[in-house]
């Protein structure tokens, strides 16, 4: 009987991990997939609003003009961020260095509740400076909204 039992679950092991290994062939590379579609998404919004930063500086843009492209981009908290922002750079103006490029190096830990997406992201900066053109990798807990069909940024905050 014992010699049964073992036989019984040395069988189970063997089973047990012969699925483990051959089931699912290729988890990592759907998981990638999957993350591919968030980080290209994340990426396409930050560049939108840091054009739109930069057009700040290049152009005489109108208020309601360059709140209404942001509105596309942007939602609560982060807007009225930016147009508080936006109205003190106006008001006082200054040097801003001006963002050349940026990369999603890396996204992870996305959570999905809703209308909410939450990730955490490494972003590869390329800015342009007083004197020179430098970059920068900064980790970041990036929020998206979901509204009318359309993800935009609702916070990010650095990682520590």
């Amino acid at each position: 009987m014992k010699k049964n039992l073992l036989f019984f679950l040395i069988l189970i092991a063997i089973c047990i991990h012969g699925k483990g290994s051959f089931v699912d062939a290729n988890p990592a590379i759907v998981e990638e997939v999957k993350l591919e579609k968030e980080k290209v998404m994340i990426e396409v919004l930050f560049k939108q609003r840091s054009k739109l930063w930069n057009n700040l500086y290049n152009k005489n843009m109108e208020k309601d003009q360059w709140m209404e492209q942001l509105k596309n981009i942007v939602r609560e908290p982060l807007l009225s961020f930016d147009i508080e922002a936006f109205e003190e750079a106006c008001e006082y103006p200054t040097d801003m260095d001006k963002v050349l490029d940026l990369k999603i190096i890396d996204i992870e830990n996305i959570i999905y509740n809703g209308n909410v997406m939450e990730a955490t992201t490494k972003i590869c900066w390329t800015m342009q400076g007083l004197t020179a053109k430098y970059e920068e990798e900064i980790d970041y807990r990036v929020v998206l909204k979901e509204e009318n069909n359309q993800w935009k940024i609702a916070d990010y905050t650095i990682c520590e």
